[in-house]
């Protein structure tokens, strides 16, 4: 796994978002792994300027956190986890997306019961490729959920400060 280590402590208590669930303070914007278009609007002309456990803060002081789908079953169905967050010190001019499902074994199932599901978003920055974050799971049975949400806490503008 290659989630990087809190890089500030100082940070981590000031901007950390601790909801993950949809009743979330009004402050929060939430993007599904399939907001593709709002994902890379986000991100295009922004560099990582700090990363802490799960979450990245962007150049303009926008704060996101990657919250891997917790299917919250004992099963294990619909759980994913994040396993790869990177710094990004450039500005972003490309952001792809790759979604990785395990082939089907033939018979209707998935080769292996491990990981099942990749969904990564990588940058371009300065000519370099970049896998800015990842998470991998499985769906189980469909039931649960899938992939990732992000909630983003865009800065504050205020003209007396």
């Amino acid at each position: 796994m290659t989630v990087a280590e809190p890089t500030n402590d100082d940070y981590v208590a000031k901007k950390l978002i601790s909801e993950n669930y949809a009743g979330r303070d009004s402050d929060i914007t939430g993007y599904s792994q399939g907001d593709h278009d709002e994902i890379r609007d986000l991100l295009l002309g922004h560099r990582v300027a700090k990363i802490a456990d799960d979450h990245l803060e962007l150049d303009d002081g926008t704060v996101v956190k990657v919250v891997p789908n917790d299917g919250e079953c004992l099963c294990s169905a619909g759980d994913y986890d994040l396993t790869v967050l990177n710094e990004c010190d450039n500005i972003i001019t490309a952001v792809d997306f790759d979604y990785t499902p395990l082939p089907d074994d033939g018979y209707g199932g998935y080769e292996d019961e491990g990981y099942e599901r990749t969904y990564s978003v990588f940058v371009v920055a300065e000519d370099k490729r970049i896998n800015l974050y990842a998470v991998e799971g499985s769906d189980g049975n469909g039931y649960y959920g899938t992939g990732y949400e992000l909630l983003v806490r865009f800065p504050i503008n205020d003209p007396d400060a």
